[in-house]
């Protein structure tokens, strides 16, 4: 009994241990597999925001028509602009509406403009349709008259638009149109007595622009 007795706790000792070390691999084989097997968690990008539109300003309007400020809205592929233009500051406004001998006073126009982009991001190729009303002053200092008409200039574009980064851009654009007068007088400016003998000159022609605008997206 003695030898019997001294048996049995050293063959449990073995069973244990035997148990014991097929235990542990089972343990670190489930927890690699749980490891292996755990979904990675659900993490999505931040898209980037939609540009909704922009403010732009056209120097090249100081060699042509006059520089331009406007404000276009819109997403997707179309937007809607209005402008503001200082007629004036134009060269060839100058060489085509002034005779010898007359100056501008300050003359503006304003106008709206719609756009389909070929992109949806409001860049890269576009065409447009437009519509700005001009109103001039020309003074005349031999006759002391000023010539004041006005004008409606509907006109077609197209154009391609060049993100320079995320906010800025660069548009390049020609179009053509007709500015058509829509009334036109002579006014006496001071010491003058002689308007009633002059008419306003009508300009009224078939015409081609051009545009570079410098914008900020928002």
């Amino acid at each position: 009994m003695g030898k019997i007795a001294g048996f049995w706790p050293t063959r449990l000792v073995h069973v244990s241990i035997s148990v014991s070390g097929l235990l542990a691999p089972m343990a670190v084989a489930g927890n690699a597999a749980a490891q292996v097997e755990a979904p990675a968690p659900d993490v999505h990008p931040i898209a980037p925001q939609g540009r909704h539109g922009s403010a732009f300003v056209d120097p090249l309007g100081f060699a042509l028509f006059g520089p331009r400020l406007g404000f276009e809205l819109g997403s997707g592929r179309f937007t809607f602009a209005v402008h503001g233009r200082w007629f004036n500051a134009g060269l060839l406004a100058r060489n085509l509406f002034l005779n010898s001998g007359d100056s501008f006073a300050f003359s503006y126009g304003g106008g709206l403009r719609a756009r389909y982009f070929f992109a949806d991001d409001l860049s890269g190729t576009h065409l447009g349709i437009a519509a700005e009303y001009l109103h001039t002053r020309i003074d005349t200092a031999s006759t002391r008259t000023r010539s004041i008409s006005s004008y409606i200039v509907p006109y077609a574009e197209a154009g391609y638009r060049i993100p320079l980064d995320p906010s800025f851009y660069a548009d390049a654009s020609a179009g053509v149109g007709y500015a058509r007068r829509l009334s036109g007088s002579v006014e006496d400016l001071p010491g003058g007595s002689s308007a009633s003998l002059f008419q306003a000159q009508d300009r009224s022609t078939v015409y081609g622009t051009a545009s570079l605008e410098l914008g900020l997206y928002f």
